[in-house]
């Protein structure tokens, strides 16, 4: 397992269609004509519906050539459309293959007000039953309740996908108890428990990265995080049967499980589900409508709640703390290599497309790399502006004087999965970018000496990060904060720190601190540290309530060049020295010592 890495096979890459993009939306409407529906529906999403996916199931990217991470597009006979987040509107108008295509920010109100104004001819709407989730068809039939039907067909893009790419088959691995921290039968005891104070009969899981905790495995069938693609059935006395692409199992992986697990083939599943009688337990937020409606509805009781395996995983283990706290410490290392190496070579020609390669060479030096835990992010100049900017032979910079540069990156390893994002300065940068960059640093700082009482969720945080920006009539449009996996994937709920989001923060979960700041055709800011919730401390004799508090993972260099010290106050200049102070005690001993005098330099006290 020392050596275990990303192969190439595990990567998909879509080949040049055989359409045109006008071509594309002419024979999707000939295909919606001859279903007789008004409107169909293309998101970005496979038949697991997790939030990274394979580029075979990209049909999203197909039909718009946008490559963000989420997105819906409808076409209807005379209309085509593309929502995004805020994320990603920027990057949307670079990307879209056609000018028809107008982006429209990705919100329920604003896609059910589009529908009802650009249905022409038709009264149904198409989709796919798979790539849909049980609440997200039943919230469109509910406003469209007498207006248009919702209407199930075989998917249409798949239709026209000639040369779509065939997955490969990648073979699932056992992952050691000694990243895990807990055993499967442990596991499955623990949901047992939960399923039968519920007097439920089944759970049905439909999340790769649920089932991948749960039996303590690992794959590669999708890039950059290693979950196994699967659907599984958890029923009586613990048993769990996982269903996957028989030919990614080993004999000596099937043998490895005692009787608590069976692993049947996928295309058995559909078949499956028909037979199951009693109260089935499934989580309705992220099952695919088809497995609703495959159930009997006449030997079946549903229990719409939410997926147990969620909550539980977001809390990490004392091995998984430990663990990840290792794996901070190598992406750590790796990223000071990197931040030297971008001094020493500053007067030679650097571009995005070098940063990204070099960081991924320091990274493969640590052992039990597996590789990234998404394709880095390195825009520099305008191109940091593009939040989920991802660099290409098109779009690749070479880095020019007063540049910001921000690097966001992570790195799956076997001991936990990392992420950490650092904006740079390269040569000299003017006060205005300067400031931006204090303000983002100053929210940062914030969340991450916070404390806060017991019961409170992210959406109580998430303003704290943006109160400095808010103050200067800024802000960013994306959450503060997302939950990170051990070695699955990199965004992992249910918590998170943002606006919306309701989840009781607790102790043991690991989210991300990144606010940020980005300037349309001038630049971006982001500062990203992972973070682990913490147990209360004892009380004093003068503290009345408990409260939760941060302990920070990542460690990794501030440009101190871009701060203006002005701007901080007091406790925010301790926290920048103490947090430099640690990372010369956590890395001295493992440089050279050239790099040792440059890493006292950036780190010195300001």
């Amino acid at each position: 397992m020392e050596t275990l890495q990303y192969t190439s096979k595990s990567k998909i890459e879509i080949k040049n269609s055989y359409l045109s993009s006008k071509e594309k939306i002419k024979s999707l409407r000939s295909l919606m004509s001859k279903n007789k529906i008004g409107a169909y529906l293309i998101p970005r999403a496979d038949c697991f519906q997790g939030e990274f996916i394979s580029e075979n199931d990209n049909r999203l990217k197909w039909i718009t050539n946008f490559s963000g991470s989420a997105g819906l597009c409808i076409v209807t006979m005379k209309c085509i459309v593309l929502f995004v987040d805020g994320r990603y509107t920027i990057q949307a108008e670079v990307e879209k293959n056609n000018s028809q295509i107008l982006i429209k920010k990705l919100e329920k109100k604003t896609i059910y007000n589009w529908l009802k104004k650009n249905i022409f001819v038709f009264n149904k709407i198409g989709f796919d039953p798979w790539l849909h989730t049980v609440n997200e068809i039943n919230d469109y039939k509910n406003e469209f309740k007498g207006i248009y039907k919702l209407k199930k067909v075989e998917n249409l893009i798949d239709k026209l996908w000639v040369d779509k790419p065939k997955e490969t088959i990648n073979q699932i691995f056992k992952l050691s108890e000694k990243y895990s921290g807990e055993s499967y039968s442990s596991k499955l005891n623990e949901l047992d428990n939960l399923k039968n104070k519920l007097k439920a009969d089944y759970i049905i899981y439909t999340l790769p990265e649920s089932i991948s905790w749960i039996g303590n495995i690992r794959g590669f069938d999708i890039p950059n995080t290693p979950s196994v693609k699967s659907y599984a059935i958890q029923g009586k006395n613990s048993n769990l049967e996982i269903f996957v692409i028989k030919e990614k199992l080993t004999e000596s992986l099937i043998k490895s499980f005692e009787t608590n697990i069976k692993f049947s083939n996928i295309k058995f599943f559909s078949k499956r589900l028909k037979k199951l009688k009693g109260k089935i337990w499934l989580d309705s937020n992220n099952c695919p409508a088809a497995v609703e409606n495959l159930l009997s509805s006449k030997r079946t009781k549903i229990l719409k709640k939410s997926d147990p395996v969620l909550l539980k995983k977001s809390i990490k283990n004392r091995v998984e703390i430990q663990n990840s706290k290792i794996a901070h410490r190598k992406d750590g290392l790796a990223m000071i290599n990197l931040l030297y190496w971008l001094e020493k070579n500053k007067r030679r020609k650097l571009s995005e497309i070098d940063i990204i390669e070099t960081l991924s060479n320091f990274r493969k030096r640590s052992t039990n790399y597996v590789g990234p835990s998404f394709d880095t992010i390195c825009g520099s100049g305008p191109n940091g502006a593009i939040i989920h900017y991802k660099a290409n032979l098109k779009t690749n910079r070479i880095l020019r004087n007063g540049d910001l540069i921000l690097i966001d990156s992570g790195g799956q390893y076997l001991e936990g999965t990392t992420d950490i994002t650092r904006t740079i300065g390269f040569g000299k940068v003017d006060h205005l970018r300067r400031k931006h960059y204090t303000l983002v640093l100053k929210g940062m700082i914030a969340i991450s000496k916070l404390k806060w009482p017991i019961g409170l969720s992210g959406k109580d945080l998430d303003s704290i990060a943006r109160y400095n920006l808010w103050q200067e009539n800024l802000d960013y449009e994306h959450g503060t904060g997302h939950g990170v996996g051990s070695f699955l994937s990199v965004h992992e709920g249910p918590q998170a720190i943002s606006k919306k989001n309701e989840v009781e923060l607790k102790p043991g979960m690991i989210v991300s601190n990144e606010p940020g700041y980005y300037l349309k055709n001038s630049h971006g800011i982001r500062i990203e540290n992972l973070l682990l919730i913490k147990e209360p401390k004892k009380l004093t004799r003068m503290q009345k309530i408990p409260t939760l508090y941060f302990e920070t993972l990542t460690y990794c260099p501030l440009d101190k060049e871009l701060i203006i010290k002005d701007l901080l106050d007091r406790s925010e200049i301790e926290w920048i020295n103490n947090y430099h102070l640690q990372i010369i005690k956590k890395y001295e001993k493992k440089l050279l010592s050239e790099q040792r005098d440059w890493l006292n330099k950036i780190c010195s006290p300001i």
